[in-house]
């Protein structure tokens, strides 16, 4: 079942100047220094980076403009279910100028283990300033559970570390360039990240733009969340996955990545980002490689992902 009256409801264009300081910046907050993102002129934007259009240029469903066409739909009480992002061609690189317009793509109900879940699908296109041509979609999903979901009790929370003067935390950058033809199975290794910071979400929240406090202050996620401390935004490890990725295959091939997200992440955690090469496939570009992706706690997922780059050149 579906409420179609909502369906196609679209916001208004706005324009997305594609940064190179902003770049920088959500590059940082993914743990990497890749030089394709941190020293190029024309910067090419990480895998996730177009999250934060709706945040700093335009709007998301949860937050729209007051008087805006998506302002009136009633959207509170979601929680992010899965995100996916999608490239006609090579990635967007600082200097650019795109076009957007968001709209409500797909909405929804279906009973789950817990009870009827609603979800909204919204649809952004970004096209290029200067010849309209399509350059990216990204389509978030929001999920409305009938009663909130129980979340862990104060106990089950970790001790909650701080990064030091100095500390580096750049641990993509132990990923090296593909250099092999590669099989299914490939990959490029484990990459473990320390105790999650208060430092490290916030600067995510930063770069993104995702700013509810219950991503960072104790006190409201206490108080309009119910949660016993705050919690990480779910797609600051979505986008580690996609950079861990792009380190490895490079950052100019990406051409997709589809995040859901399993379970909550919480300051403290350790978290472990691994992929494998799942397939091979076929564009008008040339190969494929696709591609698992996970982000572990504990040996558990917590957010699982796939995503399509082109074949390195060469291989």
């Amino acid at each position: 079942m579906s409420n179609e009256a909502i369906i196609g409801v679209r916001g208004p264009d706005f324009e997305v100047p594609i940064e190179r300081g902003a770049i920088r910046q959500f590059a940082r907050s993914l743990y990497s220094s890749h030089p394709a993102w941190m020293e190029a002129r024309d910067a090419v934007v990480p895998p996730t980076f177009l999250v934060m259009a709706g945040y700093h240029w335009g709007y998301i469903l949860e937050r729209p403009p007051a008087g805006s066409a998506l302002a009136g739909i009633d959207a509170y009480g979601t929680t992010d279910g899965e995100q996916s992002f999608e490239f006609f061609g090579p990635p967007p690189h600082a200097g650019d100028s795109l076009i957007a317009s968001t709209e409500v793509a797909d909405h929804f109900f279906k009973e789950g283990r817990s009870g009827r879940l609603e979800f909204f699908v919204m649809k952004t296109d970004f096209r290029d300033a200067t010849d309209g041509r399509l350059v990216a979609r990204w389509m978030p999903t929001s999920i409305r559970p009938d009663r909130r979901p129980g979340f862990a009790p104060a106990k089950t929370v970790r001790e909650r570390p701080w990064l030091r003067r100095g500390e580096s935390r750049l641990e993509l950058d132990e990923v090296r360039a593909v250099k092999t033809t590669l099989g299914i199975g490939d990959g490029p290794g484990e990459v473990t990240v320390s105790g999650l910071t208060m430092t490290e979400m916030i600067r995510y929240q930063c770069a993104s733009g995702e700013d509810s406090p219950a991503h960072h202050d104790t006190f409201a996620a206490q108080a309009e969340e119910g949660l016993p401390d705050f919690i990480s935004v779910g797609m600051h490890h979505a986008g580690v996955l996609g950079a861990y990725a792009a380190h490895w295959l490079g950052p100019e091939n990406v051409r997709a990545m589809r995040a859901r997200f399993l379970a909550t992440v919480w300051p403290g955690d350790v978290l472990t980002y691994v992929g494998r090469v799942r397939g091979f496939g076929e564009r008008e570009e040339g190969q494929t490689v696709e591609l698992d992706l996970e982000c572990l706690r504990d040996g558990m997922a917590v957010v699982r992902a796939q995503a399509t780059f082109m074949g390195p050149k060469g291989l």
